[in-house]
């Protein structure tokens, strides 16, 4: 039975919410949860249950938790000194994802949540310089598209990877997440974060709402999820525990979406999210045919790799009418028609690209 099954994954689901199902197979569970990097997490939830566990398997979870507790201790350390070097130039970063997520974690659990990199957030104007700071401690920059680099649109910058060869993880500074052109102003966060000093580190954290919205916004629109049928489980495990700590209105987050398109691959991700861990509120969405579908192919859609392709197109053709939205650059076209039709390409294939890590 391969580990990529719809039953292997509401069986991890079910370990997860801390009730594992009679006569679990950990062998499966666990080969599903190192592909979709939640064992760190599975780990902790499994101290629920520690004595219906095969010893095996506690061992195997504590030994990764230990190891992940100590590279994340250290991408704290890293994350509080980067924040300190953009203070000293005047920035205050919106720290967005994992590393929201990592800093707010309780310290009897710093080793919950595994994570491939540190998502840092900056306004337009503050990139170049904030990347010239991190540069002055170290960091040498992997990938950067330059100053007006983000399509169509010189006002952005492209995201930045920066890293040193010493540190646990590299950082992501970004300027704008990729998605809807309606988020390509992050003064709306103003409103929906809080500052927090950490060790002189200046940051702020969104609040669980907007931390919702970024994590959608990744999966669905920039990593194309939507079109592609995959879950990813470590976001989706985030967001229920995100949904859980404070009452949200999933109806105001939907009005930040455009009919269409849009609403379609957010409403897809909330019935993921609900069918594998049940969201307060999420039920209450009248959900359209689509994202039901799209629930349903996802299903179908694990451990069949042959599906993909006719179901992504299936996918594509099914959302036609909104194509002028499709773009994850936020439908900012560049001004030569040579340029965009090239870019238009690129992305097209870039959908149908390998399985990235994570991703099931």
């Amino acid at each position: 039975m391969k580990a990529r099954s719809s039953g292997n994954l509401l069986a991890l689901a079910s370990c997860l919410n801390g009730r594992p199902p009679t006569g679990v197979d950990w062998e499966q569970v666990i080969a599903l949860a190192n592909e979709s990097l939640t064992v760190a997490s599975l780990a902790v939830a499994a101290r629920k249950y520690a004595d219906d566990i095969p010893e095996d398997v506690r061992q195997y979870l504590s030994l990764i938790y230990d190891r992940n507790a100590q590279r994340n201790r250290r991408l704290l350390a890293q994350l509080t000194e980067a924040a300190s070097c953009l203070n000293r130039i005047g920035v205050e970063p919106v720290l967005m994802k994992g590393a929201a997520i990592l800093i707010s974690q309780k310290m009897d659990e710093i080793g919950a949540r595994m994570l491939t990199d540190l998502d840092i957030l900056v306004r337009p104007a503050d990139m170049v310089s904030s990347i010239g700071a991190l540069k002055d401690i170290g960091y040498e920059v992997r990938l950067a598209g330059g100053n007006g680099s983000w399509p169509g649109n010189r006002k952005f910058h492209l995201p930045a990877v920066l890293e040193r060869p010493t540190d646990a993880g590299s950082i992501d500074l970004q300027c704008r997440p990729k998605g809807p052109a309606s988020f390509s102003d992050m003064e709306w966060l103003d409103g929906h974060s809080r500052k927090v000093d950490l060790d002189g580190g200046k940051f702020h954290i969104p609040s669980a709402f907007a931390q919702i919205v970024f994590l959608i916004l990744h999966d669905q629109f920039q990593d194309g999820d939507y079109w592609r049928g995959l879950i990813d489980l470590r976001h989706l495990l985030d967001l229920s525990k995100l949904a859980a700590s404070e009452d949200v209105d999933w109806k105001q987050l939907m009005s930040l979406f455009a009919r269409g398109y849009e609403r379609n691959a957010v409403e897809t991700q909330i019935l993921t999210a609900d069918k594998l861990f049940g969201i307060n509120g999420a039920p209450d969405l009248s959900a359209g045919k689509l994202p039901r579908f799209q629930l349903q192919r996802r299903w179908v859609q694990l451990g069949r790799d042959y599906l993909f392709v006719p179901s992504t197109v299936f996918t594509l053709l099914s959302e036609l009418s909104h194509y002028r939205s499709w773009d994850r650059y936020g439908g900012e076209p560049y001004p030569s028609r040579r340029q965009e039709a090239g870019r238009k390409i690129r992305e097209l294939r870039r959908v149908f690209r390998p399985r990235a890590s994570g991703k099931i």
